[in-house]
């Protein structure tokens, strides 16, 4: 009776655990992994091997294959946590065994089994290489161990408790030094040293061994670059990097194609993210230490009488020490990189260059070779492979004077998420041949910079012939003045009669109106005229103006992007609504927009303090919406509220200024 007890205490406890711990994980991407620290060991080297449940709902049972051809160092040991990037939770439980082999060989280690929801599923497998090591080290001998309990196996060198809950702290331990150690962002560039134009990748990740919440602050300006982001899941998937041999968890937050637009030294500015970070205390339960051993636990421990439900993976749960936790908030940011841009050569740049760097092909075609003057043909351009893609121009087209050539049409097919960027960018000219006959249109030139030749390259089309046939539409004749086609009335040699007719219209009140009206209209299109003039002469000063009508105009359409939800739209409107104001407001050129420069001109107009705050804080939470953005509809109405406020305060502060002077 008392072994049926026990044996049900266990399984309600075990069903507990799982119920409890992971009926609130979010429902996400649900996966279950096997990873291991490496894949080719020598027999004398120990290694690491996890088994990870990510947002796995309603866990019932957890088993780990067969290790016979391992011998258990350490573990298992059981790590929790969750990460929360960007309001996306991910919710993981890990069991981990420190692991070394018995002989050589080729091994494959099945997944572990769980049922998740009901449902029996498989970690990946993983195929272990042993390879024969050194044979010299001496094995030290097993410690004493009391009767009736299995020896306590060590750890293996260079591998502590910390690599596999680092999240606990302990006592007297430095909360600094620890953060310091377990989470920072890194920036890699691929290059460090480019031409102007020629595209390099930076990749901003966040490392962390410790569970916690994570947001992005602050984002690269890219001051100098022209720059084109890479999509990147949404949420962040982590993935796994392993540094001065501990293993991290790595999120990507922002990964850009960069193209200098300028030579000299360029810095990428560094990313921000605030943290809070969960630490583990633990608390020792003295009344534990000091429980009398139970009769029943070898019984229980018995392979043969084994059920599923009792393994490590429950048990280090219900016997661990008593925890509470401690949130910390950790502030971070990435070290500025330095890129040094080279100028392109300029005594070997040909003619035909006009900014494009990398590795291209092009191709040109007519879409006709008969045509008459009443039709117009199309001259095709298509220049396509990899470098600044989204940056080319149009190349140069000589026409001869007997056509008429206008703007050309521009069509991009850009590869999605390439890199490098890659794709094309079509070009398509419409001729008009004003004369018949034989004309022919030169060959299309275009030049490009090879960044790894370090040269520039010319291609060149083939010259197009075309025959060109009078239309329907031909010039009129001129008349005939010959002889007989005029002839004169004949001349009167006697002074002829002459009766005055009944006036009808001269001389009444119709008569000057009508006068009046052609005068009245000449009139009205001076004035037309000039007011038509003054409106383009004078463009800044009506812009100067009407801002603050402009700008509520297009708060109007954020506020439908924000009814239909539409978040990226109402952030990237609102953005426009307030950088268009300030342009307009402040005469400042749209392309020579920046913070500075808008706090400059405000401070020489006196307006500086709350105004001037809430202005900057009003664009930097536009910035961090566009390129993390939250999913929040009450932060949206703040923010346009906000930004309706803003505009119409610094409006009226603007007016009294300007009243002042």
């Amino acid at each position: 009776m008392m072994v049926s007890q026990v044996y049900m205490r266990k399984w309600g406890l075990s069903l507990f655990f799982c119920l409890g711990i992971l009926a609130s994980a979010a429902a996400q991407e649900f996966r279950f992994t096997t990873n291991v620290s490496s894949t080719r060991v020598a027999q004398d080297e120990p290694f690491q091997i996890q088994f990870m449940l990510e947002n796995a709902p309603n866990v019932s049972g957890f088993h780990p294959p067969s290790l016979n051809d391992f011998e258990i160092l350490q573990g298992p040991s059981q790590v929790q946590g969750q990460s929360i990037f960007n309001g996306k939770r991910s919710e993981y439980i890990a069991l981990i065994y420190v692991l070394q082999p018995k002989r050589v060989g080729n091994f494959t280690l099945p997944g572990a089994t769980a049922r998740v929801d009901g449902n029996m599923v498989r970690s990946n497998p993983v195929t272990i290489e042993v390879i024969k090591g050194s044979t010299g080290a001496a094995q030290a001998p097993p410690p004493a161990t009391a009767p009736g309990f299995p020896p306590r196996r060590s750890a293996p060198p260079g591998i502590g408790d910390e690599d596999v809950a680092e999240g606990i702290l302990r006592k007297g331990e430095d909360v600094d030094a620890k953060l310091r150690k377990n989470i920072f962002l890194k920036v890699e560039v691929d290059k460090t040293n480019v031409y102007e134009g020629e595209q390099l990748t930076a990749t901003y990740k966040l490392y962390t061994r410790l569970p916690t919440n994570s947001s992005v602050t602050r984002v690269p300006a890219f001051k100098g670059f022209s720059a084109k982001d890479i999509e990147l899941p949404n949420p962040p998937q982590a993935t796994t990097e392993r540094l001065n041999g501990k293993l991290f968890k790595v999120f990507t937050i922002r990964k850009t194609l960069l193209f200098p637009l300028q030579s000299g030294t360029l810095e990428l500015d560094p990313v921000e993210v605030d943290n809070q970070v969960r630490l583990v205390k633990l608390v020792q339960d003295n009344n534990r230490r000091n429980r009398p051993r139970d009769v029943f636990e070898d019984f229980f421990n018995d392979p043969g009488f084994r059920d599923p439900f009792n393994d490590p993976f429950f048990d280090d749960f219900f016997n661990r020490p008593e925890v509470t936790y401690e949130d910390v908030p950790y502030k971070i940011q990435s070290t500025p990189v330095k890129i040094e841009v080279k100028p392109l050569p300029v005594d070997t740049r040909p003619i035909s260059f006009n900014g494009a760097v990398g590795n291209f092909k092009m191709s040109a075609g007519i879409d006709k070779k008969e045509l008459t003057t009443d039709d117009a043909l199309t001259l095709k351009v298509v220049i396509s492979g990899q470098g600044n893609v989204n940056l080319l121009n149009a190349p140069k087209v000589d026409v001869p004077g007997s056509f008429e050539k206008y703007d050309p049409k521009v069509t991009d097919n850009i590869e999605k998420n390439s890199n490098p960027l890659s794709g094309s960018r079509q070009f398509e000219f419409a001729l008009m041949p004003l004369e018949a006959g034989q004309q022919t249109i030169p060959p299309v030139a275009f030049s490009y910079f090879d960044p790894a030749a370090k040269a520039y390259k010319t291609i060149r089309s083939q010259a197009f012939t075309v025959n060109v046939s009078p239309g329907k539409q031909t010039k009129r004749d001129q008349e005939d003045f010959s002889v007989d086609k005029n002839v004169l009335i004949p001349v009167r040699k006697t002074p002829q009669h002459w009766v005055k007719d009944a006036a009808f219209l001269l001389g009444s009140t119709w008569y000057w109106i009508l006068l009046l009206i052609p005068l009245l209209a000449l009139g009205a299109g001076i004035l037309y005229r000039r007011r038509l003039n003054y409106r383009q002469n004078n463009a800044d000063v009506l812009k100067h103006r009407y801002a603050n009508k402009a700008a509520l105009k297009r708060l109007e359409l954020a506020a439908r992007y924000l009814k239909e939800g539409k978040e990226h739209a109402f952030y990237e409107e609102t953005s426009r609504a307030i950088w268009g104001y300030l342009s307009h407001k402040l005469h400042i050129p749209f392309a020579d927009l920046n913070k500075q420069l808008v706090q400059d001109k405000l401070s020489s107009r006196h307006i500086n303090g709350q105004n001037t705050h809430q202005l900057f804080e009003l664009l930097d939470n536009c910035e961090m919406a566009l390129y993390a953005p939250a999913h929040s509809n009450d932060k949206m109405q703040g923010t346009y509220q906000q930004a309706v406020k803003v505009i119409s305060q610094l409006e009226e502060e603007l007016k009294t200024k300007q009243e002042l002077i």
